[in-house]
């Protein structure tokens, strides 16, 4: 699947609903205030209602509330298996709840659109580069127009003199730098990544982390990063939700100014709580 959407009117409008309470830290320290985020027009709010999802009679995901204010980086942690990749397919639209609700800016996740994509790494080994990118803006227009939307997308991950080429030519950091272009080509309301970076060396990681919080900070969509890399959810996110069995166990802001500087004391001591806090969960059966 190479970029997957959901329909969402223009003129919705986004209701706040509070988030469920979840279980504190041992010791925790002062709460910490939600951090402005960006103000956007394009930003999709999600709310969910007692979400529950079952595969051959086995719970993955169980009494789950949640809220994500529009325009808010949202990371979400845990170990393997504990359902946050089940969540985000549910956010998706491409599994269907058990039981519960989710809504988008107050309407139930329904028929594709283009307001969300999902930013996946593989490419069409027999496009060029701006004709992958160019898939993200899904069928019409001509050739020449969807063309001139890849090429800006690809300017804004630094890929320009990249667009004839062909994806095996590519860096697998230039890969991932397509990929992200062919999910912002149409300008989506919520982004969604699944372990995005994993594959990358740490520099390469280290410079994509940084290219898109710049294009979040730019557009102001959501975005929700499942990722098992405790350091990369603390340096991009406003806020991070650790899930364990299928819950949301723990919701902490990272209340850090941006740019944020890795070695920076407070992003080390809320990484050092959150690991603290996931080495403490039993190891799965």
């Amino acid at each position: 699947m190479l970029a997957t959407a959901l329909r969402v009117p223009e003129d919705a409008a986004t209701r706040e609903v509070a988030p469920r309470e979840v279980p504190s830290l041992k010791a925790p320290a002062a709460p910490l205030a939600r951090p402005e985020t960006p103000r956007s027009a394009t930003g999709i709010g999600v709310t969910i209602r007692d979400l529950k999802k079952d595969f051959d009679g086995h719970t993955v995901i169980e009494g789950l509330d949640l809220h994500i204010p529009a325009g808010q980086f949202v990371a979400v942690v845990g170990r393997s298996g504990c359902g946050k990749s089940t969540l985000l397919r549910l956010i998706l639209g491409l599994e269907s709840p058990s039981a519960g609700r989710i809504g988008l800016e107050s309407q139930a996740v329904r028929t594709p659109t283009k307001r969300i994509m999902f930013q996946e790494p593989r490419l069409l080994p027999w496009a060029r580069v701006v004709d992958n990118v160019a898939v993200g803006l899904g069928e019409g227009g001509t050739r020449a127009d969807r063309r001139a939307k890849a090429q800006t997308a690809l300017a804004e991950v630094g890929l320009t003199e990249k667009a004839g080429n062909w994806p095996a030519t590519l860096s697998g950091g230039q890969r991932q730098r397509v990929a992200l272009a062919r999910a912002l080509v149409s300008h989506p309301g919520l982004l969604a990544l699944d372990e995005p970076l994993g594959a990358l060396d740490a520099l390469t990681r280290i410079d994509m982390q940084a290219m898109i919080e710049r294009i979040w900070q730019a557009q102001g969509f959501t975005a929700i990063l499942v990722t098992h890399d405790v350091a990369e959810a603390v340096a991009l996110a406003d806020r991070i939700l650790v899930v364990e069995a299928g819950r949301i166990a723990l919701d902490v802001s990272v209340d850090v100014p941006r740019p944020r500087r890795r070695g920076d004391a407070d992003l080390a001591a809320l990484e050092g709580r959150i690991l603290d806090h996931l080495l403490s969960e039993r190891a799965p059966a």
